[in-house]
C-alpha cells in the first residue's frame, strides 16, 4: 500500500471514530495530528466549536468546563500553535487549598470563551475562563487573556492589555 492511500485510511478511520475514540486518545489527536481537519473534528468532541475558515494550529488545548461546547469559536479565525483556552480553573487535587477563601472566591472559577470572527491568536496564548475576544482583534504571541477583548484591538502582554485600535489608526478602513 503506498503511502498516500495509506493516508487516506487513516483519514477514514479517524473521521469516523471520533464519537468512540477514548477521550485520552481524543485529546492527543486534537492536540497532535497533522491533518486540521481531523483536529478540528476531535476538538469539537472536547468542547471546541470553530467556524467555517477556522483551523487550528498544532498544540491547541482546552480545559474543558461541564457544558458541551465551552469554547466557541468565529469563523476565519486563525489559530497560531500552542494556544491554551482555560474554561475551568481551580486547584484540582488539592485539599486545603481549595478551602482557603481567597482560593475558592477569586482564584476558582468556570466560564466558556468565545472568539468572535476574524480574530488573530499568537503563539503560546492563554485565555482564561469567561472571556470574550471581540472580531477582528489581534492577541500578541505569548499573552494571557484575563479580560475581555474589544472588538478591531490588538493586545498584548501577561496580562494581555490594549495597545492599540486598529480603527483608528491611518489607513483606509472602509468607512468604519
Amino acid at each position: 500500500m503506498n503511502l498516500i492511500k495509506l493516508d487516506r485510511v487513516l483519514y477514514q478511520m479517524l473521521a469516523k471514530s471520533v464519537d468512540y475514540m477514548p477521550m485520552r486518545l481524543c485529546k492527543l489527536i486534537a492536540d497532535s495530528y497533522s491533518d486540521a481537519r481531523i483536529r478540528k473534528a476531535y476538538l469539537k468532541r472536547l468542547g471546541v466549536q470553530m467556524g467555517e475558515g477556522t483551523f487550528s494550529n498544532f498544540g491547541l488545548r482546552v480545559v474543558p468546563n461541564d457544558n458541551p461546547i465551552c469554547v466557541d469559536i468565529g469563523k476565519n479565525v486563525s489559530l497560531a500553535p500552542n494556544i491554551v483556552f482555560v474554561c475551568n480553573s481551580s486547584a484540582n487535587n488539592g485539599v486545603e487549598i481549595n478551602k482557603l477563601k481567597y482560593v475558592a472566591n477569586k482564584l476558582t472559577y468556570s466560564g466558556n470563551i468565545k472568539v468572535e470572527d476574524e480574530v488573530w491568536i499568537g503563539a503560546n496564548v492563554t485565555v482564561l475562563p469567561g472571556i470574550n475576544i471581540g472580531k477582528c482583534s489581534v492577541i500578541g504571541a505569548g499573552s494571557v487573556v484575563i479580560n475581555d477583548v474589544e472588538s478591531y484591538c490588538v493586545y498584548a502582554g501577561v496580562p494581555a492589555k490594549k495597545i492599540r485600535n486598529l480603527l483608528s489608526e491611518e489607513g483606509d478602513y472602509n468607512g468604519l
